[in-house]
């Protein structure tokens, strides 16, 4: 009896060979919902969004649409230096044409105030507004309205001139209807109205954009 029981012992480990390196047979715990596939493409997609929105803050929005205004979009404070001139004593002269407007033009600040006559086809007038914190005349200073004034871009002299200079005419209120009376016509297929007219001469003004201008005295005879 004796002889029989390690040959008992000795089967039953050559029936189980896993011995103590068996497998575990518990179950391995489920992936945490953070870390699953959707939750993922939710990372990828909320990171997207909060990209756009830091380019969106850092390009400043929209860009601004164009100025309605002719010259600039800045408008003139109260401030506003008014240079004096003198007053002009002397009866209008003429300046016609591309010469006239050549003399005033060389003749500098020594012609701002003068009253010249001179032919101009002039465009519809409409609001310009000046350049702001800059010295102007007082004939320019009295035409300011919330930092602007009525003017009309003319060209100075006949079509028929082979050069011919842009030059900003100043309309005052009170001569708006004379000015409209003028007759339109065709000037370089464009309609023009044609206005031989006084007008102070200004010259060229850093207030109104580095324009040359004058202020419309009336209409004269030709």
């Amino acid at each position: 009896m004796a002889e029989q029981h390690p040959e008992a012992r000795q089967g039953e480990r050559a029936g189980d060979r896993r011995g103590l390196e068996r497998r575990r047979s518990d179950r391995r715990t489920p992936v945490p919902p953070w870390r699953r596939s959707w939750a993922l493409v939710g990372y990828g997609v909320v990171g997207a969004l909060l990209l756009m929105m830091l380019l969106n803050s850092l390009g400043g929005g929209e860009p601004e649409g164009p100025p309605d205004e002719k010259l600039v979009s800045r408008n003139a404070p109260p401030e506003t230096t008014v240079r004096e001139t003198e007053a002009p004593v002397n009866a209008p002269e003429d300046a016609y044409g591309q010469a006239g407007f050549a003399r005033l033009v060389v003749q500098g600040d020594s012609a701002v105030g003068r009253i010249v006559r001179a032919e101009m086809f002039c465009e519809a007038p409409g609001n310009y507004t000046v350049v702001s914190a800059d010295t102007v005349s007082r004939a320019v200073a009295g035409l300011i309205q919330e930092g602007r004034v009525p003017a009309a871009e003319c060209k100075w002299g006949p079509s028929g001139e082979a050069q011919r200079e842009d030059f900003l005419l100043l309309v005052p209120p009170a001569l708006a209807a004379e000015f409209a009376a003028t007759p339109v016509v065709t000037d370089a297929f464009v309609e023009r109205h044609r206005v031989v007219a006084e007008l102070e001469w200004v010259g060229r003004s850093k207030a109104l954009a580095l324009r040359t201008a004058g202020v419309f005295r009336g209409l004269a005879d030709r």
